[in-house]
């Protein structure tokens, strides 16, 4: 299986579903040699909305991977696989931790992130609580999701 991947021109979403697929599909053939994702680095050489997604799910899947930056192109990651990642694992993280950055309830959460299903929603909830991403707390009478 090829060891470097592309993502440019595609939208975040389908870039982080494409590099999952490819990730899971490369662990579950027994490959776990190091994978060069190539996302750029923005316009403005600081990071693309690509890069950032990517290393967002990177750094919430610490448990199943490793990773390390280029040092000699901003706009490359490379990804070393030990264990397939999760279902539901992918961008859904990533906005779920963005939209917690400001404490929001479960109902809040599974409102806004609906279009993926609430099973999947409630998973990824207890996946980032597992994982000390998001913290549980309390907000007068209501428990909230708050991102660490």
């Amino acid at each position: 299986m090829k060891t470097e991947i592309d993502l440019h021109g595609y939208q975040v979403v389908e870039a982080i579903d494409i590099f999952v697929k490819h990730y899971n599909a490369r662990v579950k053939g027994g490959d776990c040699s190091a994978i060069s994702v190539i996302h750029g680095y923005g316009s403005t050489g600081e990071g693309g909305r690509i890069k950032t997604a990517l290393r967002r799910l990177l750094e919430t899947s610490d448990e199943n991977l490793s990773f390390q930056l280029d040092v000699w192109n901003p706009g490359k990651t490379l990804v070393y696989p030990e264990k397939a990642l999760p279902a539901g694992a992918g961008i859904i993280s990533s906005e779920i931790l963005e939209y917690c950055r400001s404490p929001r309830s479960e109902s809040k959460v599974l409102g806004k992130f609906r279009r993926y299903g609430d099973l999947n929603v409630k998973s990824t909830l207890r996946r980032l609580v597992k994982q000390r991403s998001l913290c549980i707390a309390r907000k007068g009478r209501h428990s909230v999701y708050r991102a660490e």
